[in-house]
């Protein structure tokens, strides 16, 4: 069965990531297979440079969509899923981020143990800022 809109973003929950609430990270669209998060400017979020924000919150959001493309992949009936943890990621940064950001995260290929993400980030007149990879290591719980 198809998980409904409404399912995938129960999913993600990004409630229950203190980080995100922090950041302002908000969910604005998902599919399965996709995550679409933004995170408003402001001026907690920049750099020395005024109005420019820091490279650390465009990785994170990087990181924070990966994982919420991820999720929405993720078997509800999966007794097995225990969580996961990023194993590696990668960013390139591609022009200053002067505006609210979107990063848009689509999973790339997905196993039983790994799972390969892809994320472009725009700022809000669509220009692409950075984009990412990011790989996940899905942790199971042991059988007995």
């Amino acid at each position: 069965m198809t998980p409904t809109h409404e399912q995938l973003l129960a999913r993600i929950a990004p409630d229950e990531v203190a980080f995100w609430r922090t950041l302002g990270i908000e969910v604005v669209g998902a599919e399965e297979g996709m995550a679409r998060l933004r995170i408003p400017a402001r001026p907690e979020l920049e750099t020395r440079r005024p109005d420019t924000l820091h490279g650390g919150v465009l990785a994170s959001l990087i990181d924070a969509a990966g994982s919420a493309a991820l999720l929405t992949t993720r078997a509800e009936d999966d007794e097995t899923w225990a969580g996961f943890a990023s194993t590696d990621l990668n960013v390139s940064y591609l022009a200053a981020a002067t505006s609210d950001v979107t990063a848009e995260a689509r999973v790339l290929r997905g196993g039983r143990t790994v799972v390969y993400t892809t994320v472009e980030v725009t700022d809000a007149a669509g220009t692409t800022v950075a984009v990412g990879r990011v790989t996940y290591m899905i942790v199971r719980r042991r059988q007995t």
